[in-house]
């Protein structure tokens, strides 16, 4: 029994030869289950702008259903599904935090950075707090976790200037 070619769009297994793969991947079968596999990991926004801009199914809307289903190359949502949709787009849009810029996120770092080494921790065995500037979120560190100095060599941080070049060792 010769190679088998499985392919998981379509979940299908064919004899694998360049023939027979070039002919499966440009048929129309395959090229539509490719399409859905795709489309189901689009954002919802991406979805309805390309929605937007397709025509009403005549057929969809007279009869109720479609032969093409999801392939049609009309659209099947009616305009009050769609502004609903529109409408809560736009609204998980607004809701949806922006990223902070990278500079405002080092800056923060390096604040926190140096209030961690200013601070190693209370001496008396109290909880530690790291917080940044705009408490946006607090950090509480237990007091039975042990400080810095007593981690295993393997979970310590590098050093800040980094490690020391080894000499070139040759081996053979």
């Amino acid at each position: 029994m010769g190679k088998r070619y499985y392919c998981e769009y379509c979940d299908r297994h064919f004899a694998d030869s360049p023939g027979n793969r070039r002919k499966h991947i440009n048929g129309i079968q395959h090229k539509r289950n490719r399409k859905m596999h795709y489309d189901s990991f689009k954002d919802p926004v991406q979805l309805l702008a390309e929605e937007s801009q397709k025509l009403p199914c005549r057929r969809f809307f007279q009869t109720g259903s479609c032969d093409f289903g999801a392939n049609c190359r009309f659209s099947h949502t009616n305009p009050q599904i769609f502004l609903e949709q529109h409408a809560k787009a736009q609204s998980s849009s607004s809701t949806s935090k922006s990223e902070p810029k990278l500079s405002v996120w080092l800056a923060r770092w390096e604040k926190k950075r140096k209030y961690q080494h200013g601070n190693k921790g209370s001496e008396d065995g109290k909880e530690t707090n790291i917080a940044n500037e705009d408490d946006t979120q607090t950090f509480t560190l237990p007091a039975n976790l042990p400080r810095l100095p007593q981690l295993p060599p393997s979970m310590l941080p590098p050093p800040l200037g980094g490690y020391p070049k080894l000499p070139k060792v040759e081996w053979g």
